[in-house]
Protein backbone atom coordinates (compact mmCIF):
# COMPACT_ATOMS: atom_id res chain seq x y z
CA UNK A 1 0.00 0.00 0.00
CA UNK A 2 2.63 2.49 1.05
CA UNK A 3 4.68 1.51 -2.60
CA UNK A 4 1.57 2.47 -4.53
CA UNK A 5 0.47 5.78 -2.03
CA UNK A 6 4.25 6.78 -2.98
CA UNK A 7 4.03 5.95 -6.93
CA UNK A 8 5.03 9.05 -9.18
CA UNK A 9 1.52 9.42 -10.49
CA UNK A 10 -0.30 8.90 -7.29
CA UNK A 11 2.29 11.93 -5.53
CA UNK A 12 1.75 14.13 -8.75
CA UNK A 13 -1.46 13.58 -8.58
CA UNK A 14 -2.16 14.56 -4.64
CA UNK A 15 0.15 17.40 -4.82
CA UNK A 16 -2.40 18.89 -7.52
CA UNK A 17 -5.28 18.56 -5.30
CA UNK A 18 -3.52 20.42 -2.62
CA UNK A 19 -1.65 22.98 -4.22
CA UNK A 20 -5.45 24.02 -5.65
CA UNK A 21 -6.22 23.66 -1.97
CA UNK A 22 -3.80 26.09 -0.81
CA UNK A 23 -4.33 28.37 -3.57
CA UNK A 24 -7.90 28.27 -1.98
CA UNK A 25 -7.36 29.15 1.30
CA UNK A 26 -4.98 31.91 -0.09
CA UNK A 27 -7.91 33.65 -1.32
CA UNK A 28 -10.12 32.56 1.57
CA UNK A 29 -7.73 34.06 4.23
CA UNK A 30 -7.21 37.06 2.08
CA UNK A 31 -10.10 37.80 1.97
CA UNK A 32 -10.81 39.11 5.50
CA UNK A 33 -8.38 41.54 5.59
CA UNK A 34 -7.97 43.01 1.92
CA UNK A 35 -11.31 44.01 0.24
CA UNK A 36 -12.61 43.42 -3.49
CA UNK A 37 -9.96 46.61 -4.65
CA UNK A 38 -6.89 45.62 -3.38
CA UNK A 39 -7.76 42.25 -4.42
CA UNK A 40 -8.19 43.29 -8.06
CA UNK A 41 -4.73 45.34 -8.14
CA UNK A 42 -2.98 42.00 -7.00
CA UNK A 43 -4.97 39.89 -9.36
CA UNK A 44 -4.28 42.15 -12.56
CA UNK A 45 -0.84 41.91 -11.52
CA UNK A 46 -0.41 38.36 -10.46
CA UNK A 47 -2.60 37.79 -14.22
CA UNK A 48 0.23 39.38 -15.88
CA UNK A 49 3.24 37.23 -13.92
CA UNK A 50 1.12 33.85 -14.84
CA UNK A 51 1.09 34.48 -18.56
CA UNK A 52 4.69 35.53 -18.66
CA UNK A 53 6.06 32.84 -16.59
CA UNK A 54 3.84 30.22 -17.94
CA UNK A 55 5.95 31.11 -21.68
CA UNK A 56 9.25 30.04 -19.51
CA UNK A 57 7.83 27.00 -18.31
CA UNK A 58 6.70 26.32 -21.94
CA UNK A 59 8.43 25.08 -25.30
CA UNK A 60 12.24 25.57 -24.80
CA UNK A 61 10.97 23.90 -21.34
CA UNK A 62 9.31 20.65 -23.64
CA UNK A 63 12.51 20.93 -26.11
CA UNK A 64 14.92 20.55 -23.01
CA UNK A 65 12.67 17.06 -22.14
CA UNK A 66 12.80 15.71 -25.84
CA UNK A 67 16.46 16.58 -26.72
CA UNK A 68 18.16 13.79 -27.95
CA UNK A 69 21.62 15.48 -27.08
CA UNK A 70 20.89 16.50 -23.61
CA UNK A 71 24.52 17.37 -22.64
CA UNK A 72 25.32 20.34 -25.64
CA UNK A 73 21.35 21.63 -25.64
CA UNK A 74 20.84 22.05 -22.22
CA UNK A 75 23.29 25.37 -22.18
CA UNK A 76 21.75 26.79 -25.18
CA UNK A 77 18.48 26.09 -24.05
CA UNK A 78 19.13 27.82 -20.36
CA UNK A 79 20.38 30.95 -22.58
CA UNK A 80 17.12 30.71 -24.71
CA UNK A 81 14.88 30.28 -21.77
CA UNK A 82 15.88 33.57 -20.21
CA UNK A 83 15.14 35.35 -23.23
CA UNK A 84 12.12 34.31 -22.78
CA UNK A 85 11.74 35.46 -19.62
CA UNK A 86 13.65 38.79 -19.33
CA UNK A 87 10.79 39.81 -22.15
CA UNK A 88 8.24 38.90 -19.78
CA UNK A 89 9.65 40.84 -17.45
CA UNK A 90 10.28 43.79 -19.83
CA UNK A 91 7.08 43.61 -20.64
CA UNK A 92 5.27 43.71 -17.34
CA UNK A 93 7.70 46.66 -16.18
CA UNK A 94 6.47 48.98 -18.97
CA UNK A 95 2.75 47.77 -18.15
CA UNK A 96 3.31 49.00 -14.57
CA UNK A 97 4.85 51.87 -15.37
CA UNK A 98 2.21 53.15 -17.23
CA UNK A 99 -0.06 52.55 -14.70
CA UNK A 100 2.19 55.24 -12.11
CA UNK A 101 5.35 53.19 -11.34
CA UNK A 102 6.07 53.75 -8.06
CA UNK A 103 3.70 57.02 -7.51
CA UNK A 104 0.48 54.27 -7.00
CA UNK A 105 -0.26 51.25 -5.55
CA UNK A 106 -1.09 49.49 -8.76
CA UNK A 107 2.25 50.28 -10.27
CA UNK A 108 4.25 49.20 -7.22
CA UNK A 109 2.35 45.75 -6.80
CA UNK A 110 3.26 45.45 -11.20
CA UNK A 111 6.59 46.46 -10.63
CA UNK A 112 7.61 44.23 -7.54
CA UNK A 113 5.99 41.20 -9.57
CA UNK A 114 7.53 41.95 -12.79
CA UNK A 115 10.96 40.64 -12.09
CA UNK A 116 9.65 36.74 -11.20
CA UNK A 117 9.13 35.44 -14.75
CA UNK A 118 12.97 36.47 -15.30
CA UNK A 119 14.48 35.22 -11.79
CA UNK A 120 12.31 31.56 -12.36
CA UNK A 121 13.79 30.21 -15.37
CA UNK A 122 16.57 28.56 -13.53
CA UNK A 123 14.18 26.78 -11.31
CA UNK A 124 12.17 25.98 -15.14
CA UNK A 125 15.88 24.81 -16.22
CA UNK A 126 16.29 22.89 -13.13
CA UNK A 127 12.77 21.20 -12.80
CA UNK A 128 12.66 20.38 -16.50
CA UNK A 129 16.03 18.21 -16.13
CA UNK A 130 14.30 16.52 -13.04
CA UNK A 131 11.11 15.21 -15.33
CA UNK A 132 13.47 14.28 -17.69
CA UNK A 133 15.63 12.36 -15.37
CA UNK A 134 11.95 10.85 -14.23
CA UNK A 135 12.49 12.56 -11.00
CA UNK A 136 8.66 13.36 -11.31
CA UNK A 137 7.92 12.96 -7.37
CA UNK A 138 10.85 16.06 -6.63
CA UNK A 139 9.13 17.53 -9.50
CA UNK A 140 5.75 17.64 -7.74
CA UNK A 141 6.67 18.01 -4.04
CA UNK A 142 9.37 20.67 -4.19
CA UNK A 143 6.09 22.94 -5.58
CA UNK A 144 4.17 22.12 -2.65
CA UNK A 145 7.24 22.76 -0.10
CA UNK A 146 6.97 26.36 -1.92
CA UNK A 147 3.17 27.01 -1.83
CA UNK A 148 3.14 26.35 2.10
CA UNK A 149 5.90 28.79 2.79
CA UNK A 150 4.39 31.54 0.51
CA UNK A 151 0.70 30.41 2.62
CA UNK A 152 2.68 31.08 5.65
CA UNK A 153 3.99 34.03 4.71
CA UNK A 154 0.62 35.53 3.27
CA UNK A 155 -0.86 34.22 7.06
CA UNK A 156 2.16 36.43 9.09
CA UNK A 157 2.06 39.22 6.93
CA UNK A 158 -1.92 40.17 6.55
CA UNK A 159 -2.09 39.87 10.55
CA UNK A 160 0.97 42.57 10.29
CA UNK A 161 -1.19 44.50 8.16
CA UNK A 162 0.66 44.47 4.69
CA UNK A 163 -2.35 44.63 2.96
CA UNK A 164 -2.05 43.46 -0.76
CA UNK A 165 1.48 43.68 -0.12
CA UNK A 166 1.47 40.47 1.64
CA UNK A 167 -0.10 38.80 -1.27
CA UNK A 168 3.32 39.99 -3.45
CA UNK A 169 5.70 38.93 -0.92
CA UNK A 170 4.26 35.68 -1.02
CA UNK A 171 4.51 35.06 -4.45
CA UNK A 172 8.53 36.36 -4.16
CA UNK A 173 9.08 34.26 -1.10
CA UNK A 174 7.30 31.43 -3.24
CA UNK A 175 9.69 32.05 -6.31
CA UNK A 176 12.77 32.24 -3.94
CA UNK A 177 11.86 28.48 -2.33
CA UNK A 178 11.57 26.80 -5.67
CA UNK A 179 15.15 28.50 -6.75
CA UNK A 180 16.42 26.56 -3.57
CA UNK A 181 14.96 23.66 -3.85
CA UNK A 182 15.72 22.86 -7.49
CA UNK A 183 19.17 24.25 -7.19
CA UNK A 184 19.60 21.88 -4.82
CA UNK A 185 18.33 18.61 -5.97
CA UNK A 186 19.94 19.11 -9.79
CA UNK A 187 22.92 20.71 -8.68
CA UNK A 188 23.78 22.14 -12.13
CA UNK A 189 24.85 25.18 -13.37
CA UNK A 190 24.66 26.38 -16.98
CA UNK A 191 27.89 27.08 -19.65
CA UNK A 192 28.30 30.66 -21.69
CA UNK A 193 27.50 28.10 -24.28
CA UNK A 194 24.91 28.85 -27.33
CA UNK A 195 24.62 26.90 -30.28
CA UNK A 196 22.45 27.67 -32.91
CA UNK A 197 21.48 23.91 -34.41
CA UNK A 198 20.42 23.21 -30.78
CA UNK A 199 18.03 26.31 -31.03
CA UNK A 200 16.87 25.90 -34.47
CA UNK A 201 16.05 22.68 -33.11
CA UNK A 202 13.85 23.38 -30.33
CA UNK A 203 11.85 25.75 -32.30
CA UNK A 204 9.75 22.35 -33.79
CA UNK A 205 8.72 21.96 -30.07
CA UNK A 206 8.35 25.57 -28.90
CA UNK A 207 6.46 27.08 -31.42
CA UNK A 208 3.54 25.05 -31.19
CA UNK A 209 3.33 24.75 -27.85
CA UNK A 210 3.41 28.50 -27.38
CA UNK A 211 0.33 28.64 -30.07
CA UNK A 212 -1.88 26.34 -27.92
CA UNK A 213 -0.73 27.90 -24.57
CA UNK A 214 -1.47 31.60 -25.81
CA UNK A 215 -5.17 30.32 -26.40
CA UNK A 216 -5.34 28.97 -22.87
CA UNK A 217 -4.00 31.71 -21.19
CA UNK A 218 -6.23 33.96 -23.26
CA UNK A 219 -9.63 31.90 -22.14
CA UNK A 220 -8.35 31.46 -18.57
CA UNK A 221 -7.37 35.15 -18.09
CA UNK A 222 -8.54 37.34 -20.78
CA UNK A 223 -11.50 38.46 -18.72
CA UNK A 224 -8.69 39.78 -16.35
CA UNK A 225 -6.30 41.47 -17.93
CA UNK A 226 -9.57 43.16 -19.99
CA UNK A 227 -11.41 44.09 -16.74
CA UNK A 228 -8.03 45.59 -15.31
CA UNK A 229 -7.90 47.64 -18.57
CA UNK A 230 -11.70 48.67 -18.95
CA UNK A 231 -13.09 48.57 -14.91
CA UNK A 232 -11.68 49.52 -11.36
CA UNK A 233 -9.37 47.03 -9.27
CA UNK A 234 -12.99 46.35 -7.51
CA UNK A 235 -14.28 44.59 -10.56
CA UNK A 236 -11.13 42.35 -11.17
CA UNK A 237 -11.57 41.96 -7.32
CA UNK A 238 -15.25 40.60 -7.95
CA UNK A 239 -13.99 38.45 -10.75
CA UNK A 240 -10.90 36.91 -9.78
CA UNK A 241 -12.72 35.97 -6.19
CA UNK A 242 -15.58 34.26 -7.80
CA UNK A 243 -13.50 32.24 -10.66
CA UNK A 244 -11.28 30.83 -8.01
CA UNK A 245 -14.32 29.37 -6.06
CA UNK A 246 -15.99 28.15 -8.97
CA UNK A 247 -12.99 26.89 -10.64
CA UNK A 248 -11.68 25.15 -8.05
CA UNK A 249 -14.52 22.73 -7.19
CA UNK A 250 -14.01 21.87 -11.20
CA UNK A 251 -10.43 21.46 -11.25
CA UNK A 252 -10.35 19.17 -8.05
CA UNK A 253 -12.19 16.88 -10.11
CA UNK A 254 -10.81 17.64 -13.94
CA UNK A 255 -7.12 17.96 -13.14
CA UNK A 256 -6.30 14.37 -11.89
CA UNK A 257 -9.42 12.22 -14.48
CA UNK A 258 -7.20 14.12 -16.98
CA UNK A 259 -3.56 12.98 -15.78
CA UNK A 260 -5.57 9.73 -15.40
CA UNK A 261 -6.80 9.64 -19.27
CA UNK A 262 -4.01 11.07 -20.83
CA UNK A 263 -1.93 7.89 -19.31
CA UNK A 264 -5.17 5.86 -20.61
CA UNK A 265 -5.34 7.28 -23.65
CA UNK A 266 -1.80 6.74 -24.89
CA UNK A 267 -1.42 3.44 -23.52
CA UNK A 268 -3.93 2.23 -26.25
CA UNK A 269 -2.31 4.42 -29.05
CA UNK A 270 0.39 2.22 -27.99
CA UNK A 271 -0.77 -0.85 -27.89
CA UNK A 272 -3.15 -0.44 -31.39
CA UNK A 273 -6.19 -1.19 -29.82
CA UNK A 274 -7.96 1.55 -32.07
CA UNK A 275 -10.87 3.39 -31.94
CA UNK A 276 -12.89 0.92 -30.11
CA UNK A 277 -10.76 0.87 -26.86
CA UNK A 278 -10.72 4.51 -26.90
CA UNK A 279 -14.40 5.03 -27.38
CA UNK A 280 -14.69 2.92 -24.56
CA UNK A 281 -12.06 4.92 -22.44
CA UNK A 282 -13.51 8.69 -23.35
CA UNK A 283 -17.46 6.83 -22.82
CA UNK A 284 -15.95 5.51 -18.98
CA UNK A 285 -14.06 8.57 -18.10
CA UNK A 286 -16.22 11.15 -19.29
CA UNK A 287 -19.57 9.40 -17.47
CA UNK A 288 -17.74 9.13 -14.15
CA UNK A 289 -16.29 12.80 -14.68
CA UNK A 290 -20.07 14.06 -15.28
CA UNK A 291 -21.41 12.43 -11.94
CA UNK A 292 -18.31 13.88 -10.16
CA UNK A 293 -18.51 17.38 -11.42
CA UNK A 294 -22.50 18.41 -12.40
CA UNK A 295 -23.83 17.75 -8.49
CA UNK A 296 -20.82 20.14 -7.33
CA UNK A 297 -21.02 22.39 -9.81
CA UNK A 298 -24.97 22.74 -9.08
CA UNK A 299 -24.43 22.50 -5.37
CA UNK A 300 -21.92 25.45 -5.54
CA UNK A 301 -24.45 27.50 -8.14
CA UNK A 302 -26.99 27.52 -5.83
CA UNK A 303 -25.37 28.14 -2.92
CA UNK A 304 -22.96 30.67 -3.83
CA UNK A 305 -24.00 33.34 -1.92
CA UNK A 306 -23.89 31.60 1.29
CA UNK A 307 -20.59 29.69 0.04
CA UNK A 308 -19.06 33.53 -0.48
CA UNK A 309 -20.41 34.97 3.31
CA UNK A 310 -19.30 31.74 5.02
CA UNK A 311 -15.60 31.16 3.41
CA UNK A 312 -14.60 34.77 1.97
CA UNK A 313 -16.80 37.84 3.93
CA UNK A 314 -19.84 40.28 3.29
CA UNK A 315 -17.63 42.73 1.35
CA UNK A 316 -17.40 40.14 -1.13
CA UNK A 317 -20.93 39.20 -1.80
CA UNK A 318 -20.96 40.96 -4.82
CA UNK A 319 -18.55 37.76 -6.23
CA UNK A 320 -21.66 35.36 -5.18
CA UNK A 321 -23.30 36.01 -8.81
CA UNK A 322 -19.87 35.67 -10.31
CA UNK A 323 -19.96 32.24 -8.57
CA UNK A 324 -22.65 30.90 -10.09
CA UNK A 325 -22.20 31.61 -13.76
CA UNK A 326 -18.50 30.39 -13.74
CA UNK A 327 -19.96 27.12 -11.84
CA UNK A 328 -22.55 26.71 -15.24
CA UNK A 329 -19.72 27.84 -17.70
CA UNK A 330 -17.46 25.31 -15.83
CA UNK A 331 -19.82 22.56 -16.49
CA UNK A 332 -20.22 22.94 -19.54
CA UNK A 333 -16.78 23.62 -20.97
CA UNK A 334 -16.19 20.19 -18.82
CA UNK A 335 -17.24 18.50 -22.26
CA UNK A 336 -13.89 19.53 -23.75
CA UNK A 337 -12.15 18.40 -20.91
CA UNK A 338 -10.51 15.01 -22.98
CA UNK A 339 -10.39 17.24 -26.41
CA UNK A 340 -6.65 16.70 -26.66
CA UNK A 341 -6.17 13.39 -25.75
CA UNK A 342 -8.69 12.40 -28.24
CA UNK A 343 -7.89 14.43 -30.89
CA UNK A 344 -4.15 13.36 -31.08
CA UNK A 345 -4.18 9.80 -30.29
CA UNK A 346 -7.02 9.77 -33.63
CA UNK A 347 -5.04 11.65 -35.72
CA UNK A 348 -6.94 15.01 -35.33
CA UNK A 349 -4.21 16.85 -33.60
CA UNK A 350 -5.17 20.39 -35.27
CA UNK A 351 -9.07 20.36 -34.93
CA UNK A 352 -8.50 20.65 -30.90
CA UNK A 353 -6.43 24.05 -31.76
CA UNK A 354 -9.16 25.12 -33.89
CA UNK A 355 -11.71 24.36 -31.41
CA UNK A 356 -9.81 26.21 -28.67
CA UNK A 357 -8.93 29.61 -30.59
CA UNK A 358 -12.43 29.67 -31.59
CA UNK A 359 -13.39 29.68 -27.69
CA UNK A 360 -10.74 32.37 -27.02
CA UNK A 361 -11.67 34.60 -29.47
CA UNK A 362 -15.08 34.53 -28.35
CA UNK A 363 -14.41 35.34 -25.20
CA UNK A 364 -11.85 38.31 -26.10
CA UNK A 365 -14.46 39.29 -28.01
CA UNK A 366 -17.35 39.14 -26.31
CA UNK A 367 -15.61 40.73 -23.54
CA UNK A 368 -14.16 43.58 -25.49
CA UNK A 369 -18.06 44.69 -26.27
CA UNK A 370 -19.04 44.15 -22.76
CA UNK A 371 -16.54 43.37 -20.24
CA UNK A 372 -16.69 47.10 -19.14
CA UNK A 373 -20.52 46.47 -18.12
CA UNK A 374 -19.11 44.52 -15.01
CA UNK A 375 -17.68 41.21 -13.84
CA UNK A 376 -21.18 39.61 -14.11
CA UNK A 377 -21.41 40.74 -18.12
CA UNK A 378 -17.74 39.14 -17.94
CA UNK A 379 -18.69 35.99 -16.45
CA UNK A 380 -21.40 35.41 -19.27
CA UNK A 381 -18.65 36.02 -21.57
CA UNK A 382 -17.24 32.85 -20.41
CA UNK A 383 -19.93 30.99 -20.25
CA UNK A 384 -20.68 31.89 -24.37
CA UNK A 385 -17.05 30.96 -25.06
CA UNK A 386 -17.49 27.57 -22.90
CA UNK A 387 -20.73 26.86 -25.15
CA UNK A 388 -18.81 27.14 -28.13
CA UNK A 389 -15.90 25.27 -27.03
CA UNK A 390 -18.00 22.57 -25.40
CA UNK A 391 -20.34 22.07 -28.65
CA UNK A 392 -17.81 22.19 -30.73
CA UNK A 393 -15.04 19.68 -28.84
CA UNK A 394 -18.69 17.08 -28.23
CA UNK A 395 -19.02 17.22 -32.45
CA UNK A 396 -15.48 17.03 -32.76
CA UNK A 397 -15.17 13.96 -29.95
CA UNK A 398 -18.13 12.36 -31.61
CA UNK A 399 -16.84 12.26 -35.11
CA UNK A 400 -13.52 11.21 -34.20
CA UNK A 401 -14.45 7.85 -31.68
CA UNK A 402 -17.77 7.14 -33.96
CA UNK A 403 -20.10 7.53 -30.83
CA UNK A 404 -23.76 7.36 -31.97
CA UNK A 405 -26.13 9.37 -30.43
CA UNK A 406 -27.53 7.59 -28.01
CA UNK A 407 -24.46 6.12 -26.53
CA UNK A 408 -22.96 9.98 -25.87
CA UNK A 409 -26.74 10.49 -24.24
CA UNK A 410 -26.45 7.73 -22.19
CA UNK A 411 -22.83 8.56 -21.41
CA UNK A 412 -24.46 11.57 -19.34
CA UNK A 413 -27.49 10.06 -17.76
CA UNK A 414 -25.82 9.02 -14.33
CA UNK A 415 -24.04 12.63 -14.15
CA UNK A 416 -27.35 14.36 -14.53
CA UNK A 417 -29.30 12.65 -12.59
CA UNK A 418 -26.88 13.30 -9.71
CA UNK A 419 -27.37 16.82 -10.78
CA UNK A 420 -30.95 16.67 -10.64
CA UNK A 421 -30.55 15.19 -6.72
CA UNK A 422 -28.53 18.42 -6.12
CA UNK A 423 -30.97 20.53 -7.18
CA UNK A 424 -33.87 18.58 -4.96
CA UNK A 425 -31.80 18.59 -1.81
CA UNK A 426 -31.13 22.06 -1.96
CA UNK A 427 -34.45 23.39 -2.32
CA UNK A 428 -35.70 20.80 0.39
CA UNK A 429 -33.09 22.07 2.83
CA UNK A 430 -33.60 25.87 2.69
CA UNK A 431 -35.97 25.93 4.79
CA UNK A 432 -33.45 25.40 7.30
CA UNK A 433 -31.53 28.32 6.78
CA UNK A 434 -33.88 30.53 8.89
CA UNK A 435 -34.23 28.46 11.81
CA UNK A 436 -30.67 27.42 12.37
CA UNK A 437 -28.58 30.33 10.93
CA UNK A 438 -26.88 30.72 7.34
CA UNK A 439 -23.65 28.82 8.42
CA UNK A 440 -24.91 25.61 10.12
CA UNK A 441 -27.75 25.69 7.34
CA UNK A 442 -25.25 25.39 4.67
CA UNK A 443 -23.36 22.60 6.96
CA UNK A 444 -26.22 20.40 7.20
CA UNK A 445 -27.31 21.50 3.29
CA UNK A 446 -23.62 20.26 2.05
CA UNK A 447 -23.99 17.18 4.59
CA UNK A 448 -27.40 16.31 3.20
CA UNK A 449 -26.16 16.71 -0.08
CA UNK A 450 -23.02 14.00 0.48
CA UNK A 451 -24.79 11.58 1.98
CA UNK A 452 -27.37 11.10 -1.44
CA UNK A 453 -24.94 11.35 -3.92
CA UNK A 454 -22.83 8.86 -2.65
CA UNK A 455 -25.81 6.37 -1.78
CA UNK A 456 -26.35 7.09 -5.64
CA UNK A 457 -22.77 6.76 -6.29
CA UNK A 458 -22.63 3.39 -4.86
CA UNK A 459 -25.33 2.46 -6.35
CA UNK A 460 -24.43 3.21 -9.57
CA UNK A 461 -20.50 1.76 -8.78
CA UNK A 462 -22.32 -1.60 -8.29
CA UNK A 463 -24.32 -1.85 -10.92
CA UNK A 464 -21.47 -1.42 -12.94
CA UNK A 465 -23.27 1.76 -15.13
CA UNK A 466 -20.07 4.04 -13.50
CA UNK A 467 -16.65 2.22 -13.97
CA UNK A 468 -13.72 3.81 -12.14
CA UNK A 469 -10.95 5.08 -14.21
CA UNK A 470 -7.62 3.34 -14.87
CA UNK A 471 -4.21 4.35 -16.07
Amino acid sequence: MLKRLAAPYVVGVASRVIGQAIAFATVAIASKFIDLDGFGTYAFGWALTVIATTFVFTGFYQALLRSQNIESDRHTLFWAMLGVGALGSIVITGIGLTMGGLATTEGRVILTLAPLPFVNVPAAWWEAQLVRAARVRAASLYVLIYESFALLTVIVLLSMGWGVFALVTSRVVAVAFGLLQTGLLVRRLPRFEFRLDALRASRETAGPLWGTTSVALLSNYGADLILGALASPAVVGAYRGGARIAMTAADLVMQPLGLLSWSKFTRIEKEGAGIPALRRAWIENMSLAAALMWPMSMAVALLAPLLVVTILDDTWLPAASIVSILAVSKSIEFFANLLEPTMLTTGNAGRQLKIRSAGAVTLIVALLAFGRFGPEAAAYCHLAASVVVGAASLAATAKALEIPLRDMVMTFLPGAALAALTYVAVHWSSSLWGSVGSEVGLGLTLVKISVAWLILMAIFLRRRVLVLPTP
